[in-house]
């Protein structure tokens, strides 16, 4: 589900292009601004490895099963510009200084057994000091197997947002992606680097999950008011300040009105503009994922019918949605932002 290419040749795309047959799969996308520091980020690619081994590979491995087959390939950027290949016998082996690509991709490989797969792959862009930590799970002609994996990739999310403090995140379903941009991003013609370096200051975008920084969740008014506004399932606290956000308990019910809530209550930290159509040559994305209204004008009351303010007036404040989400996680779905649940530990790298 790649679809960056780079000076040593095109990374292949997981199940390669968007179709009607797609098969059911899920791609969470973590972004870290701390590239430029190898102590930090190489020790937290590897827990993050870790914990997705932990966590997912049990999906496309069940217990009895043969043991799936794993490729592992890393590209290391040169001075001069050029990306050299690399076939790394562990992913620990893939974690140098000079990491400009890095994939490990597991598949089943009993023909008898349900097709699955897995891929981990990290990407350095932006001048270096930007990572894109991608997982991809997938399940083809299992629609239903999908449901299982998901609340092991919401929690890995929260691990890993724990320790690992992320300028951006999220979980999207379904759907193919033109990562390291966000298809907000691509509905706002922002370039991704101006997107990635300016992503304290305005979140990237906003999806089924999505992780918010702490600078931009204090200009929201913090874990209460967020919950307040009643357009997430979950908002979960995260050791670094920011929150893990989970607008539905299932992701067939982010759609719409439940769309909508979520961009109003995250409006003031949206980046301005109109959001316009995607060129052709972007497939498989679902645009019902974007409500068409500036954010910035004023904080997306348009998107829900809210009349408009006087020109040159201060602006009305955000509409709240009338409607509260479901109090109650449905059965399998875990409520990890339940009052009872752990507190989050701070762990450094």
């Amino acid at each position: 589900m790649n679809n960056e290419g780079n000076h040593g040749g095109p990374v292949p795309s997981m199940w390669g292009h968007y179709s009607e047959s797609e098969p059911d799969f899920a791609t969470c996308l973590l972004y870290l601004d701390c590239g430029d520091d190898p102590s930090r980020s190489l020790a937290l690619l590897q827990h993050w490895y870790d914990e997705a081994s932990r966590l997912l590979l049990p999906f496309v491995q069940p217990a009895g099963a043969p043991e799936p087959w794993l490729s592992l390939s890393a590209y290391e950027q040169h001075p001069d510009g050029r990306a050299r290949r690399r076939r790394p016998q562990r992913w620990a082996d893939g974690l140098t200084e000079g990491l400009y690509q890095l994939s490990a991709h597991w598949a089943d490989v009993d023909p008898s057994a349900v097709a699955s797969e897995l891929e981990l792959y990290v990407f350095r862009f932006a001048h270096q000091r930007h990572l894109k930590l991608q997982v991809s799970v997938g399940f083809e002609g299992r629609p239903g197997r999908l449901a299982q994996v998901l609340p092991a990739l919401v929690e890995l999310t929260r691990r890993v947002g724990d320790v690992a403090n992320p300028s951006y995140g999220e979980i999207v379903i379904n759907a193919g992606t033109v990562a390291p941009a966000t298809l907000l991003d691509s509905v706002l013609a922002r370039p991704v680097e101006e997107s990635a370096q300016s992503s304290r200051g305005y979140l990237r975008g906003y999806e089924w999950v999505t992780l918010c920084p702490e600078e931009l969740l204090g200009r929201l008014g913090g874990i209460a008011a967020l919950r307040e506004t009643g357009a997430f399932a979950e908002v979960v606290p995260l050791s670094y300040g920011g929150a893990l956000l989970r607008a539905t308990y299932a992701p067939a019910d982010y759609r719409g009105d439940r769309v909508r809530a979520v961009f109003q209550a995250l409006a003031p930290v949206l980046p301005p503009g109109e959001p316009r159509d995607l060129p052709a040559d972007l497939p498989g994305q679902d645009l019902s994922r974007v409500v068409f209204a500036d954010a910035g004008y004023p904080y997306g009351a348009l998107a829900l019918g809210a009349p408009l303010p006087p020109k040159g007036g201060a602006g009305a404040a955000p509409v709240r949605p009338q409607q509260p989400v479901q109090a109650m996680a449905p059965q399998g779905w875990p409520a990890f932002g339940s009052p009872g649940g752990a507190a989050p530990v701070r762990r450094d790298f």
